[in-house]
């Protein structure tokens, strides 16, 4: 019974540590969409994608980068076509 409890608070402990963050980096963005790292700064620049500013750095909301990401693919887009 003691250890029940003692894995009930570890895990309480480290609940917070394991969760996805609700906010992500640009490289966390790259990394999550396989590419490379200026195309996620320029992807930043792009016209309604979901990001913001705290001092020089961007952080990008996952649920928004989630909500953009299906309508660009619903849309078909194109991004910076070669």
């Amino acid at each position: 019974m003691e250890n029940e409890q003692n894995i009930n608070e570890i895990e309480q402990a480290i609940e917070p540590i394991t969760k996805p963050t609700e906010y992500i980096s640009v490289d966390d963005m790259a990394h999550i969409l396989s590419i490379a790292r200026a195309t996620a700064y320029q992807l930043t620049k792009t016209e309604g994608f979901p990001c913001f500013y705290i001092g020089k750095r961007i952080i990008i909301p996952l649920h928004s980068l989630h909500l953009w990401a299906e309508e660009q693919a619903r849309e078909q887009s194109v991004l910076f076509a070669q």
